[in-house]
């Protein structure tokens, strides 16, 4: 079966590498994600991930007064 990336539209191979240049979107072949375009997602999540990882411990810090007073 064929696959295409749904990201950059490239066919690609049983391993995940590119083997074409971009093509039209195909309804009926399988589509994935290939290896170029799962790095690039994958670094940017995981970028992503430490920056809200620190945003979320910041935000979370609660003094325990105002926690009392909500329960109230």
């Amino acid at each position: 079966m064929e696959k295409q990336c749904a990201w950059c539209l490239c066919f690609m191979n049983r391993c995940g590498e590119p083997i074409s240049p971009p093509q039209p979107k195909h309804y009926n072949v399988s589509h994935g994600m290939c290896r170029v375009c799962g790095a690039l997602w994958l670094e940017h999540a995981l970028s992503n991930a430490d920056e809200q990882a620190t945003t979320t411990k910041k935000d979370h810090l609660v003094p325990f007064s105002k926690v009392l007073k909500l329960n109230d």
